[in-house]
């Protein structure tokens, strides 16, 4: 069974040859003792049991996790194997296909990807653990992993989409890096201009942090951890946010703070693609930030296309290289 996955910081990815997709966000806690015996569903996804040898651990993954006050999030540039490997095994969990040689495609950011490619592979190459979600178990003994630079899948989204020579370019806005590339198209065939190609250590996760900010400046408390995009949403929905019986708009503040970091984005893109920029056919738009920051980011840059199902790009990306 050959699987993409896609692990971000805001949300875990992942697609297999059959077709079959899954999302979650990228969030892992302990998971205790369920008083309630699983009664209430949405408690359950997911629960996850992973077990190497003597050593076995319970964790809450994805929206059971957000539930937990000792809910974790990756916010430094190198994902902890303790957040990182409980996402990939749960999306191998729900995809996977028991008694199936297993192939995965992952990604890294282009910043990082060079001094943390040959660690992460080697690790993940390794793993020899028993996992089980919501109950269904699997074996996954060392798979054979190939890890990629997140970003340069998208062109395969692109399809007819993609002109027989001039320049395209990619951009995919994550929670806390936008991967930016840069194509010379000759002959259909794409060819990297690697000065114009990296990453920029910013994102949605900007917007998330001025929002709390603001409603801690009008509520007089902290947002709490994992809550942070759903109180984003909420004012870019343009709902009110009770807090103690008391309403609180920040509407207002959400919009400007997706416009600032739109337009920080688009200079530092544009920046890096130089006097090529003006050339550009077109530049396809990826991930979940694409839709996250529509047309603010889209209209600063030269000919913007979303690119089909753009939550997903990266992992259809990594499965296609497989």
């Amino acid at each position: 069974m050959k699987i993409g996955i896609d692990i971000g910081y805001g949300f875990t990815k992942a697609v297999n040859e059959k077709g079959d997709k899954a999302v979650f966000p990228s969030l892992v806690a302990p998971a205790g003792h369920d008083a309630l015996g699983g009664f209430f569903s949405q408690t359950r996804e997911y629960r996850v049991g992973i077990a190497a040898g003597h050593k076995k651990i319970d964790l809450l993954v994805g929206e059971a996790a957000r539930q937990s006050f000792a809910v974790s999030q990756a916010l430094n540039k190198e994902k902890p194997p303790e957040l990182h490997d409980p996402l990939l095994l749960t999306a191998v969990g729900l995809l996977g296909q028991k008694q199936a040689e297993l192939s995965i495609g992952v990604g890294l950011p282009l910043a990082y990807y060079a001094s943390q490619k040959d660690k992460l592979q080697q690790r993940l190459n390794r793993l020899s653990v028993f996992v089980s979600v919501n109950g269904i178990e699997h074996y996954i003994e060392n798979p054979m992993v190939q890890v990629l630079p997140q970003g340069a899948g998208v062109l395969l989204k692109a399809g007819s989409q993609m002109p027989l020579r001039g320049y395209v370019g990619v951009v995919d806005p994550g929670t806390y890096t936008t991967e930016y590339l840069l194509f010379e198209m000759k002959e259909g065939q794409p060819v990297p201009i690697l000065e114009a190609c990296g990453s920029v250590e910013t994102g949605t996760s900007l917007v998330y942090s001025a929002v709390a900010r603001e409603f801690q400046a009008q509520a007089g408390s902290p947002v709490p951890i994992g809550m942070e995009h759903e109180i984003t949403q909420q004012a870019l929905n343009r709902e009110s946010i009770s807090y103690y019986g008391k309403i609180y708009d920040i509407s207002e503040a959400a919009y400007a703070a997706r416009k600032n970091i739109s337009t920080a984005i688009s200079q530092k893109v544009l920046a890096a693609w130089g006097n090529r920029a003006g050339y550009i056919r077109h530049t396809f738009l990826a991930g979940g930030g694409s839709l996250f920051f529509n047309s603010d980011l889209g209209a600063a840059l030269p000919c913007p296309v979303v690119v089909n199902d753009p939550v997903f790009a990266n992992a259809e990306g990594y499965l296609a290289f497989l």
